[in-house]
């Protein structure tokens, strides 16, 4: 543990305005200030929202108390009539008259009835001479409210809405006969644009305060996001990578701060983990090839690997993880006996059945390794094939993972044109032709189409074949031993 005088030192090492502490202090204030602009903008909501509540249980009040003036039986008859110059429509009239007098209220109140959808017909009307069965027009915010008032009778209002007349809040509220039954709905308006103009105002206020405070806060922003969001970041993405099998990439942090001090740290790490995974894949590997391949087979097979995921745009960590899937995708073969691998003879179903295991018990090796589990896609999924049909879980078309259909393809290609136990290799232009024959059977469709397109020059040198690749060939429908052996 560092002395009490090292500490000391440590902390003195930087300036009070390069402590990630002081920035984060700082940029804490402007964030605690535009908080309290939002809180204030929320209560400002609140407050619209109480008030129109309010203003909209007051009209809803007004409205049910007139609807229950009103003579549902004789409005029935206005209706029938549909005349404004009877005895039973000034009646109505007059008590709607009374209604708004008596509420103060600065507009018409009003029955409506006879709706059907977004259109009414105008009953009684307290001003101006409006016919009965004069159409009105609802407007959707009106619509759902006017419905539930004729069909359920509920009163009910609606919120702020405009119209060709300006902004309204209305309420409306059934209007009985003696049989109980609902037959029309009392109409009670409240212009809106007075208050609508004055919160209007109020929110302008609270928009330029906002605006000024995000300003404020837009520039604390930049310079947090310069000198410690954008590091971190860096250093977020180069992590992900690493994640993900990619120990190649690296990024540049200028900052020296407590930030700069762990992107160093970082990159130390990085390289003696670069380091570890390179040496545990070389021992691996060896290890592998001890089984009886070939002294760099595992590379060859990696190298062919990459040049053809080129062909189909893979991301890098795609192609990281495609490489080392290569190197060990035969991994799960140690825990298959060496008897079973090397036999010459047709293999007996148990047999088979045991070498079919060796891509998940790959993967249960692999599980265990966490440097190595970005090859688990192509350990586990290199002998499925397109139509389903493969093993060891039978996954079909796309739920195969794409690095290892790639795979699939370049390692029937080096299994066909190499010796196996029982038999010969066979040419590379009819490995080629076999690989054709099976697009979407066996292989990626897409994949195959790249493989096709890789001269022969180019895979002779890739698969480390002599130019003359012998001359047996491998029959159609023998391309899947030929892999599996």
């Amino acid at each position: 543990m560092p002395a009490q005088g090292e500490q000391r030192a440590l902390r003195a090492a930087l300036p009070l305005w390069r402590r990630l502490g002081w920035r984060l202090g700082a940029g804490l204030v402007f964030l605690v200030v535009l908080a309290i602009l939002v809180s204030g903008f929320l209560q400002y909501r609140a407050q619209d929202r109480l008030l129109r509540d309010s203003l909209g249980q007051l009209l809803l009040n007004i409205a049910r108390t007139g609807a229950l003036l009103v003579d549902g039986d004789l409005h029935e008859a206005v209706v029938a009539a549909g005349r404004t110059d009877t005895e039973a429509y000034a009646a109505l009239r007059k008590q709607l008259t009374r209604i708004q007098e008596t509420n103060n209220l600065k507009d018409a109140v009003y029955t409506l009835s006879n709706v059907d959808g977004a259109m009414a017909r105008f009953a009684v009307i307290s001003m101006w001479n409006v016919p009965v069965g004069e159409p009105y027009h609802l407007v959707p915010e009106i619509q759902p409210v006017v419905h539930g008032v004729l069909q359920a009778g509920t009163p009910g209002f609606t919120g702020i809405y405009k119209n060709e007349h300006g902004a309204w809040i209305t309420a409306f509220a059934p209007i009985r006969n003696a049989a109980g039954k609902t037959v029309a709905a009392l109409d009670v308006d409240y212009r809106a644009d007075v208050y609508l103009n004055q919160l209007a105002a109020i929110r302008r206020r609270l928009y330029l305060q906002s605006l000024v405070a995000a300003a404020l806060a837009l520039g604390a922003g930049i310079i947090l996001a310069r000198h410690i969001t954008r590091p971190v970041g860096q250093l977020a993405a180069l992590a992900r990578g690493i994640v993900e099998g990619d120990l190649t990439s690296r990024i540049r942090v200028t900052a020296r701060d407590e930030i700069g001090l762990l992107a160093n740290v970082f990159y130390l790490m990085v390289e003696r983990l670069q380091v570890s995974y390179r040496s545990l894949t070389a021992v691996v590997v060896r290890a592998l090839e001890t089984r009886g391949e070939k002294p760099g087979t595992l590379s060859r097979l990696a190298k062919a690997s990459v040049a053809l995921a080129e062909r189909v745009e893979v991301s890098p960590a795609q192609r990281e993880a495609l490489e080392l899937g290569a190197l060990l995708h035969d991994i799960g073969e140690i825990r298959t006996p060496e008897a079973i691998l090397q036999k010459a003879e047709p293999l007996s179903l148990v047999e088979r059945q045991m070498v079919e295991r060796h891509p998940a018990e790959g993967v249960d090796i692999l599980e265990t390794v966490p440097i190595l589990t970005p090859a688990l896609e192509v350990v586990g999924a290199h002998h499925e094939r397109y139509d389903g049909s493969g093993y060891p879980k039978g996954l079909k078309g796309e739920d195969i993972p794409f690095i290892a259909r790639i795979f699939g393809v370049v390692d029937a290609l080096y299994a066909m044109t190499h010796d196996r136990p029982h038999r010969k290799a066979g040419s590379l232009k009819h490995a080629l032709e076999e690989i054709g024959r099976e697009s979407g059977k066996q292989f990626d469709p897409r994949v195959v189409d790249a493989a096709l397109g890789v001269p022969e020059n180019a895979w002779v040198e890739l698969l480390g074949l002599e130019r003359e690749a012998g001359s047996a060939t491998i029959a159609q429908g023998e391309i899947a031993t030929a892999e599996a052996a």
